[in-house]
């Protein structure tokens, strides 16, 4: 009995010791691994130079993989980063999306569909951005210095992003405190929400062609009501 349980042991013994030996030799240099990056690749970017990225990333030559790391930047959602071999490694990175501005009261902030400041813009270059609505009547309360805080104030602003392309491309400007959509002509409708129909969206359109300079519209009980100019 002694004797087979001795076997039984050693067998055990054997076996665990096995398993060890080939941790050691397949996983444990590959956990240890950890090369020089000489040259980056960059790829996934559309906004943020490869240049602007490689320097924030690798401001100098030779970082070992595990020092590789994406300081904070606005517009970097996310990123990956792969060694390749030979010194060479390959950054991914995913992007924001510019989307509207915002206007707070901090000033004029490029944003993204979720929120976020990516950039602040000056008042002079403010309208050099076309194609590219402001929304105002973003509160101190809603925002920080990273962007929008109020969930649904964005779930608001992205009811506007979802609109159709030709009726959203006509959107100059936003208010979001009353409703208002401004188009080219200074025209302008006032809604009671922003959850547009499409046959509302159509009626829209064809105002915009037709309205006079300056007209006024407020969107009650399914019926566009003209403002006089004086009101």
């Amino acid at each position: 009995m002694n004797e087979q349980f001795r076997a039984r042991a050693n067998l055990i013994l054997l076996i665990f010791g096995f398993v060890i030996l080939i941790y050691v030799i397949k996983v444990a240099p590959s956990l240890l691994y950890d090369p020089i990056v000489y040259e980056l690749k960059v790829s996934g970017n559309r906004f943020l130079s490869t240049k602007y990225i490689k320097n924030i990333v690798m401001p100098v030559g030779g970082v070992r993989l595990s020092a590789l790391t994406v300081p904070y930047d606005p517009f970097i959602k996310s990123y990956s980063i792969k060694y390749e071999g030979n010194g060479m490694a390959q950054l991914f990175v995913t992007e924001r999306t510019p989307a509207f501005i915002s206007s707070t009261s901090m000033g004029y902030f490029l944003t993204s569909p979720e929120g976020v400041f990516l950039a602040q813009i000056s008042k002079d270059d403010l309208y050099k951005l076309t194609g590219m609505m402001i929304v105002f009547g973003i509160d101190s309360f809603n925002f920080n210095g990273t962007g929008i805080i109020n969930p649904v104030l964005v779930s608001e602003i992205d009811e506007i992003l979802s609109y159709p392309a030709l009726l959203k491309k006509e959107i100059l400007e936003v208010d979001i405190k009353t409703n208002t959509l401004y188009f080219a002509k200074g025209v302008s409708v006032r809604f009671e929400n922003l959850n547009l129909s499409p046959s509302v969206d159509e009626v829209i359109l064809s105002m915009i062609k037709t309205s006079k300079i300056g007209s006024r519209y407020i969107f009650i009980d399914n019926n566009f009501i003209e403002l006089p100019q004086s009101f």
